[in-house]
């Protein structure tokens, strides 16, 4: 009699996970807190086209997405991420790259639909060559290519007629698909390390007033923020750079702490003019009424209309310009110590 209750014992279905919370093994896969519309990862890669490989990646090498987890531990994303997702996935067909536009706010990346990826402008043979080297793996040849062009031509054509066109031509290739993040990782690296040995050779004034350099949120380019402090360096002029991606706030309340004569935004990538201008617009705010401001790079071209108590300098010298007119340098050329070993003397 007691085998034939054994055999009527009743067997339950095992369930994915175990529970510890005590909730029924088998119930409904809700997370806690999750928000009404979440979807689960299979709903997401089905409405946006997406992998889910791609969602994976994302997550690890940008912090976005970022989901919540079920009952069960499976990712469910909330509907302001799908949202999100879904614009990507719309630029991604436009022909951005993903490390061009992932990193980017929901405002950033409603700004840029429908703008087409600009084709390439022809490079000089010596940037065209460059491109090749980077393009090829061949960094060492590269590094002895840039080094040669830096003594023939002196610091600061270097700076304005080879390296900052070949920054922007790296990165447009990029967003085109036609090179990988990592080579443009690898040539900023081997550019802000010549840099950092050509300024040892830079004299700067004692006297110099200081200038406060950032770039604003959604603008990566730490290259160009760095091309443009040792130009103002060469100048004379001591900046505070803060660095990339910085919030209006914190950029105010660092030249009210440290007391800037004036500060310099350099606008280039991911963002659009309507962003730049709603950037400006909120630093303008935030910083003290009797401190300047410079706004400069690319993206300051596609503002449609000027913005009070704010001067647009498009390249370093008409920035140069805005400075001298200020009185923050000096209206005379200032005669520089040689730019390498080997070069002639610059003057600015």
């Amino acid at each position: 009699m007691q085998g034939m209750r054994n055999m009527g014992i009743l067997i339950e279905a095992p369930s994915r996970r175990q529970d510890a919370s005590g909730t029924p093994a088998n119930a409904p896969a809700v997370a806690v807190g999750e928000p009404a519309g979440a979807l689960h990862i299979r709903e997401v890669v089905r409405i946006t086209g997406l992998r889910r490989e791609q969602l994976y990646m994302w997550q690890r090498r940008y912090g976005f997405p970022s989901p919540l987890r079920d009952a069960f531990g499976d990712r469910v994303y909330p509907a302001d991420q799908v949202a999100r997702l879904k614009l990507i996935k719309q630029l991604l067909s436009e022909g951005w790259r993903a490390g061009a536009v992932v990193p980017l706010t929901d405002t950033a990346l409603q700004s840029m639909v429908g703008l087409a990826v600009a084709e390439p402008m022809p490079l000089p043979p010596e940037i065209s060559h460059a491109v090749r080297l980077l393009g090829e793996h061949r960094v060492d040849e590269l590094q002895n290519h840039l080094s040669k062009l830096l003594v023939a031509q002196g610091l600061r054509k270097f700076l304005e007629q080879t390296l900052i066109p070949l920054n922007e031509a790296v990165h447009e290739r990029v967003v085109r698909g036609e090179m990988q993040t990592f080579q443009e990782l690898r040539f900023i690296d081997l550019a802000m390390r010549l840099l950092r040995d050509v300024t040892r050779l830079v004299r700067p004034m004692r006297d110099a007033r200081q200038l406060l350099l950032a770039t604003p949120p959604n603008d990566p380019n730490q290259l160009g923020l760095a091309i443009l402090e040792l130009l103002l360096f060469t100048e004379g002029i001591h900046c505070l750079t803060l660095g990339t991606g910085v919030p209006a706030q914190e950029i105010a309340g660092a030249a009210d702490a440290y007391h800037a004569s004036i500060v310099v935004l350099l606008f280039d990538r991911g963002i659009s003019g309507k962003i730049a201008g709603q950037e400006i617009r909120s630093l303008r705010r935030a910083l003290d009424d009797q401190v300047p401001l410079i706004v400069s790079g690319r993206a300051v071209n596609l503002l449609a209309k000027p913005i009070d108590q704010v001067q647009v300098a498009a390249d370093f010298n008409s920035v140069m310009a805005a400075l001298r007119a200020r009185g923050v340098v000096p209206a005379a050329p200032i005669t520089r110590v040689p730019d390498v070993p080997g070069g002639a003397s610059q003057t600015a």
